[in-house]
Order: C-alpha cells, then sequence, then structure tokens
C-alpha cells in the first residue's frame, strides 16, 4: 500500500505580537490558508474568520505568543485505483491533492493493490476520515460503496470515474471525460443520498443481472481494457453473439409472478448497463428507495431481436412488447439450474436462486447539481 502525504501543515507556528492599545494581529507562516493578517480576539481565543484552536501557548519575555496552531481542517482519504484509465490515474494524483487542499481539506493518498482493494482500505481508515474519494471504475466505486456502508460512519462519497464503462457515473451526471471537472464536482457539491442494491446479503450500486453478454465486462481481459479502451468489450462481444441462448426463470417481484424463458433478467439502478445507456425514460429514480426489474423475453424469430435493438437505440424499451419493467422493493429469481450472475461488472455467482432488494438513501454522495430523475 503507497501512502502519499497531503502538503497542509497540521501543525503551524504562528507569532502573536501584543501591543498595547491596539487590537493584536498575528502573523502565520506556512499555512496556505492563513498567509494573510488576521484580527485576533484575546477574550475568546478566535482567529478571524479562520476555524483554529490552540493547543499550546508559551508567553515570553517579550510578550510574543508562540502558538503551536491546529488547523481543523477536514480529512479526506483519497483511494486511486492506479490501473484505472488506461493506467493513467496515477497521473492526476498530484492535482487532485491540490484541488482539494486548497479547498481546505487535509488530504491522505492510498493506491490499491492486488490484494488490497478499496473495500479494504476503506475498512481499515475510513473511520477516522471525514470524506471518502475514490478514483477507478464502477468496481472501485462498489468497492469503497461497501466498506463505507459496512463502517457504519456514513461519510459523503465523491468519485472521480476512470473506468471502462463508468456506468453509474454517467447514470448520475458526474463527468467521465475530464477529471479536473469531477474533481470541481466534488469541490463544490454536497452529499445526495442515494439508493444502493442488496444481492444474498452483498451490496451492489447499480446492477445485479443474468443472461446473455452479462459476463463480458468480467471476462474481459483487463490488459485489453488498458490498451483500448470500451472497445474491448465490443471484441468480446462477437463471440458471445454466437453463443447466446435462453434462460428459464421463475420471478417475484413485490408479489407480482413472471415465469418464462428470458434473454436478459437484473435488477438495476442505472440509465446505462454495459456501456449502453439503454435505460432511458423508464421512470428511473436514484433515491426512491426502488430499482428497476428489467426482462427481457427470449426472441421467437431475428425480426424481434432487430426490434429490440432498434428499440435500445432510441431509448425506447419500455415500449418494446419483449421487455418487462417495473419498479420494485424486491425480486427473487429461481432458475432450473445454475445460472451466473453479473454484479456490478464482476461475477457474482453461479445461483439457484437469489434474492435482491433495494436500499433506500443508502450512501450519500457528492454531487455539484440535483440527481436527475426521470
Amino acid at each position: 500500500m503507497e501512502i502519499i502525504s497531503g502538503a497542509n501543515r497540521i501543525v503551524d507556528v504562528a507569532t502573536v505580537c501584543l501591543k498595547a492599545e491596539e487590537q493584536p494581529t498575528y502573523n502565520c507562516e506556512g499555512a496556505r490558508s492563513a498567509r494573510m493578517k488576521r484580527s485576533f480576539d484575546p477574550a475568546y481565543l478566535h482567529f478571524g474568520s479562520i476555524p483554529t484552536f490552540l493547543s499550546e501557548c508559551l508567553f515570553m519575555n517579550s510578550k510574543e505568543v508562540l502558538i503551536m496552531e491546529e488547523t481543523l481542517l477536514k480529512k479526506l482519504l483519497l483511494i486511486v485505483n492506479p490501473v484505472s484509465g488506461q493506467k493513467k490515474a496515477k497521473n492526476y494524483v498530484a492535482d487532485m491533492m491540490v484541488a482539494f487542499e486548497e479547498a481546505s481539506y487535509e488530504v491522505k493518498t492510498v493506491l490499491t493493490e492486488k490484494d488490497r482493494n478499496a473495500y479494504a482500505i476503506t475498512k481499515e481508515m475510513g473511520a477516522e476520515y471525514d470524506v471518502i474519494v475514490c478514483v477507478g471504475g464502477d468496481g472501485t466505486l462498489k468497492e469503497t460503496v461497501c466498506g463505507v456502508m459496512e463502517g457504519g460512519k456514513d461519510q459523503p462519497i465523491g468519485y472521480i470515474p476512470m473506468g471502462t464503462t463508468n456506468d453509474f457515473a454517467k447514470s448520475l451526471k458526474i463527468p467521465t471525460k475530464d477529471v479536473h471537472a469531477a474533481i470541481k464536482n466534488i469541490v463544490n457539491g454536497t452529499p445526495k443520498p442515494v439508493d444502493m442494491g442488496r444481492y444474498e446479503g452483498e451490496n451492489f450500486i447499480y446492477v445485479a443481472g443474468f443472461g446473455n453478454f452479462t459476463a463480458i465486462s468480467y471476462a474481459c481481459n483487463q490488459k485489453l481494457k488498458n490498451a483500448i479502451g470500451n472497445k474491448a468489450y465490443y471484441l468480446q462481444a462477437v463471440p458471445d453473439f454466437f453463443r447466446m441462448k435462453p434462460y428459464y426463470a421463475k420471478v417475484e417481484a413485490d408479489g407480482e409472478k413472471f415465469e418464462g424463458k428470458y434473454f436478459y433478467g437484473a435488477l438495476s439502478n442505472s440509465y446505462g448497463i454495459g456501456g449502453m445507456p439503454v435505460l432511458h425514460n423508464i421512470g428511473v429514480r436514484f433515491d426512491d428507495g426502488l430499482h428497476e426489474l428489467v426482462l427481457v423475453k427470449w426472441f421467437k424469430n431475428p425480426k424481434e431481436l432487430v426490434a429490440l435493438a432498434m428499440a435500445m437505440l432510441k431509448k425506447d424499451v419500455i415500449h418494446n412488447p419483449n421487455v418487462i419493467i417495473r419498479h420494485v422493493k424486491e425480486a427473487t429469481f429461481e432458475f432450473d439450474k445454475p445460472t451466473a450472475f453479473t454484479l456490478d461488472g464482476e461475477f457474482g455467482g453461479d445461483m439457484m436462486e437469489a434474492h435482491m432488494s433495494s436500499t433506500e438513501h443508502a450512501v450519500r454522495i457528492i454531487l455539484d447539481h440535483e440527481l436527475e430523475n426521470e
């Protein structure tokens, strides 16, 4: 684990000049946030508009006071996946730290490692921090969210997306192509409550699904993703197209039952799945305590497949007769044989039965705009 300390000085030395019949002032050296002279009220021991407290005072014969001043900055944990953004994420760490420090945060940066992911870092260190910011893809965000939810402190989460698809970031309108804009989103934003999903005792951020093409995200070679980005998924989809098959399932969601052969099924809370923004205009809300049940029936003929593809391009899947959409609190899936699930782009296990639910206002994600709910 690599830790990069912030540039802010937690302890600064201030010299207070006490002069008769004058309002005292102090000069503070070394603190970027306190380089100007500020008024000092000796009655209340308060330094002007800069929030501080005095940890130690030493009165000297010259009537100068040497003050060990500890600046009350919010503590920010910056978790960076160095292989994200086609291995470019680490190049932006310095810019991120400067931006957050200038916004009055005390920053500590930790890089994830193969055997130490964002979940482990958040669980171990997160309780010491007021804000947690993660840099990476959907997987890194999921790990951070799970760590915060299990930690119980409910710190606001900032997200700088640098993954391959960034589905959830796009749904929340977090900038995905401009790192500095994503930083500003955090600096200027406020925490917004957002729902998360629950799958067999495990949390997920935006999708738990089964069916055709769902394995692409975790089956795709990481080196290939680093080299060519989301084009790697398209290459992976070509052979999968010729292996398409129906999945038999019984589904019960908030008391309503469905049964049949399906091309795809999921409980989701996003406009996009697998990099494709196909779930617009179906009434997705991110803070209503509900997830969207999406079931796509198996095709009877090629014409139905083409019709679905056209509906996806037009962002009008809700009117396709082969698509079932419901807004639900929970759902249970039963299969006739072990069926692979995908959880936020990662393998979720081969399941005969899977129970999922929505957790309302599970975490707070920092946004500089209101949630866009359809």
